[in-house]
């Protein structure tokens, strides 16, 4: 030990340090590794779950906004929008979008892309959600093969493809007020709608496109009728005045109904879709159509026939058995007459029994007809309106005429117009008045009014009057002073005649006495 107190070793007696290598990896490396581990297995999933990118192309980008705006497909998010472009020819809206992978499967050359906005129709608001959660872009998935690239519609199709029903056409005389869209009911409940029209082959017709929503196409069979719908129907029958009126959509732009009678004939089975059915311009329209037999004939008038127009009814008896078909005007060139052919149709099958026999046949009865005094006379319809309709009736006391058969038409004889033989008769006694010596007779005519006016003031008639009526106040008194006299001698007169009565009784007994006893002449009671 030192001076100090402390005590000293030796460097031998320090302990040695021995530093040895560690043996395998360092738990500090795991951490790194499991991250590199996760995130290699994260890019996987997501580089094997991640949807097709699709690109969409519409004629404008309004309501559209990148990362924003979402794809769907029966209100349900399938994508979103990345990125918006402008062609290269600036004409087009280009519009990459991402898709879920589930969406893959679906997306053919036939798949359909929309942009949803608000918008306003004859059937009412559609798309009033996108109000609050903005545009989105709506999908209709098709069949077919497969495709990335896609042109959008300018607007909703109008029926999507799983959306059940079947389409079936119409066929029109012409459209009419129908449009896309335009309802179509059964039994006044809206079933279906208008999707289009076109030009049939033979540009004749109209073939109007139309859908029936499930299950009501089931509804429509191969004897269904079909027939338009303008909103408002007026109609005028024995009971008045018939107004009806349908639904605003059907007033605004129309609309179709359909019905199947349920004792119609034909399959029971709902018709095939594309099936093809004539649309009448209305249910009045078809009782018409029913006749489809018509025989023409041709009738002649020679005055006028305004009020006459194609379509006009041909009445027998007040019973339609036809219509006006056409109507001109007749020049005669050399003679420089006018006359005024019209065309009818008369529907066999409206009469009994000319339905059960030939059309030959037919005109040989509708000569005897005529031999029998059969014409054919223009008749108003309506004092209001004055409408003139064709009516055939008998006129026995006319000449006898046969139908000319010589002519394109048969020629059914005619009888000027009542209005026109009234017309006649007028003008007629207007010109016989024309022929008579008014002059004559006015001047004839004032000199006896001024004779008598000279007759009225002449002295000697006054004279006349006031002794007529001296004579009538003496008379008067003559039958006061009579009736005075008669008054007193009433009483007397009475008793006169109460003996009178007596005497006649007591002649009355003596003579039914002697008529029993003639010998009381000679011997006496």
């Amino acid at each position: 030990m030192n001076p100090e107190g402390r005590q000293h070793h030796s460097l031998d007696e320090i302990p040695e340090i021995m530093v040895e290598g560690r043996r395998g990896i360092s738990i500090v490396w795991l951490i790194p590794l499991v991250a590199v581990l996760i995130g290699g297995w994260l890019t996987y999933k997501t580089i094997t779950e991640m949807g097709p990118t699709i690109t969409i192309t519409f004629q404008d980008g309004a309501g559209l906004e990148a990362g924003k705006t979402k794809i769907k497909y029966k209100s349900v998010e399938i994508g979103e929008v990345e990125t918006i472009q402008i062609s290269q020819d600036l004409s087009r809206v280009i519009v990459t979008a991402h898709l879920g992978k589930h969406t893959e499967p679906h997306l053919t050359e036939n798949t359909q892309f929309w942009v949803v906005r608000p918008r306003i129709g004859v059937g009412g608001i559609e798309g009033l959600e996108t109000i609050v959660s903005g545009s989105y872009i709506a999908a209709d998935p098709r069949p077919g093969p497969p495709a990335r690239a896609f042109t959008g519609l300018d607007q909703a199709p109008e029926v999507t493809f799983r959306e059940a029903g079947s389409h079936f056409h119409l066929r029109a005389q012409k459209l009419g007020s129908l449009h896309e869209d335009a309802p179509l009911y059964f039994r006044d409940i809206e079933v279906g709608k208008v999707l289009g029209h076109q030009l049939a082959e033979d540009g004749q017709s109209v073939l109007i496109n139309v859908f029936i929503r499930a299950p009501h196409h089931l509804r429509v069979r191969d004897t269904s009728r079909f027939w338009k719908m303008s909103g408002i129907e007026v109609s005028v029958g024995a009971e008045g005045l018939d107004v009806k009126m349908g639904s605003l959509a059907s007033l605004l732009s129309g609309g179709v109904a359909f019905d199947t009678p349920v004792t119609a004939g034909g399959s029971s089975d709902p018709s095939q879709p594309g099936t093809v059915f004539d649309l009448f311009e209305s249910f009045a329209g078809i009782a018409e159509a029913s006749y489809v037999r018509k025989i023409p004939y041709l009738l002649h008038f020679d005055g006028s026939v305004r009020g006459l127009s194609v379509g006009a009814p041909v009445e027998f008896r007040g019973i339609k058995v036809g219509s006006v078909t056409d109507i001109a005007v007749e020049l005669n060139t050399k003679t420089l007459e006018v006359r005024v052919p019209v065309v009818i149709e008369i529907e066999p099958d409206r009469v009994v029994p000319l339905e059960a026999i030939g059309d030959r046949k037919k005109y040989e009865v509708i000569g005897k007809m005529v031999e029998r005094g059969l014409r054919a006379q223009l008749q108003t319809g309506s004092l209001l309106t004055g409408q003139l309709f064709v009516e055939l009736e008998f006129h026995p006391k006319l000449p006898r005429q046969q139908l000319v058969t010589t002519g394109k038409y048969p020629a059914i004889p005619t009888v000027p117009a009542t209005m026109d033989e009234l017309r006649r008769t007028v003008t007629d006694v207007l010109a016989e008045v024309r022929r008579l010596p008014l002059d004559k007779i006015a001047y004839e005519l004032l000199e006896t009014v001024k004779g008598t006016k000279r007759l009225a003031n002449s002295p000697e008639l006054l004279q006349s009057v006031r002794t007529l009526t001296k004579t009538l106040d003496n008379l008067q008194k003559l039958t006061g002073d009579l009736d005075k006299k008669m008054t007193s001698l009433a009483p007397k007169t009475e008793q006169a005649l109460e003996e009178l009565a007596a005497a006649s009784r007591s002649i009355r007994v003596l003579a039914d006495y002697l008529e029993r006893h003639p010998e009381a002449l000679v011997r006496g009671k």
